[in-house]
């Protein structure tokens, strides 16, 4: 499955997308551990807060924080 991996800042009402990311994976709990070593490793402008995993017809998965701290319930 086709994923769109979006990370950015949230502050009060404005959001700053810093990288978009498409990747593949199998289901959802793969992407957001793919997400989660993007994290760490993508050269970004600041430091994401939060990200948002899409699929490939844009409808959003999951909506959290960027900190490598997922749900393990997914």
């Amino acid at each position: 499955m086709n994923f769109l991996i979006e990370f950015y800042r949230s502050r009060n009402a404005d959001e700053a997308t810093l990288d978009k990311v498409s990747l593949e994976a199998p289901n959802l709990r793969a992407a957001l551990q793919s997400a989660a070593a993007l994290f760490h490793t993508l050269a970004m402008p600041q430091i994401p807060d939060r990200l948002r995993i899409c699929d490939e017809n844009g409808s959003e998965l999951y909506v959290g924080p960027a900190d490598g701290a997922y749900p393990v319930s997914i």
